[in-house]
């Protein structure tokens, strides 16, 4: 398991994010997403003090959050709904037994993986807590570095949650 960020496992630290945070408007998108795509049960991957989960939760879903930062977890479970989410500290390769129809990593959690390897081993624990036909829903900031293309421009990488327009995500079987 990575480290988490210190901001995140210091209890001191912790107790604030959510007021630096604002209104977490930014999650009515995947509450919509878990609408559309009709799942019940979903993993928040890097789920820091709850924000999504739970309010996942009190839409009656089936919820399970795992963050690697123990302080950020201990606020989630103070939360309204908290005690409707099973808590996992730790990361993705620490799901294992699941069958979720839906793994979701909001905000920024994508960016914690930057090499090869890390992501490697956060898709492969991610793949094998999904259902049959279970869905990753992420977000990341646009791409401009060369390798990648410019990843924000394409319409094929999946749903804009500023715009609201949805597209094929590209993958190899």
């Amino acid at each position: 398991m990575r480290p988490p960020d210190p901001a995140f496992a210091d209890p001191r630290l912790a107790v604030l994010y959510d007021v630096f945070d604002g209104d977490r408007s930014d999650l009515d998108a995947y509450v919509a997403i878990t609408e559309e795509l009709s799942a019940s049960s979903i993993v928040d991957v890097g789920c820091g003090t709850g924000s999504f989960a739970v309010r996942l939760a009190a839409l009656g879903k089936n919820v399970v959050g795992v963050d690697p930062a123990g302080a950020s977890l201990d606020v989630a479970r103070t939360k309204l709904n908290g005690r409707h989410v099973r808590w996992v500290d730790g990361d993705a390769t620490a799901l294992g037994g699941l069958a979720a129809d839906l793994v979701v990593m909001t905000g920024n959690v994508a960016q914690v993986f930057v090499s090869d390897d890390d992501w490697a081993t956060t898709l492969d624990a991610i793949h094998a807590c999904l259902r049959p036909a279970g869905w990753l829903v992420l977000e990341t900031k646009a791409s401009r570095s060369p390798r990648l293309g410019r990843m924000g421009d394409r319409p094929d990488y999946g749903r804009d949650s500023r715009r609201g327009e949805c597209g094929r995500i590209k993958h190899g079987d």
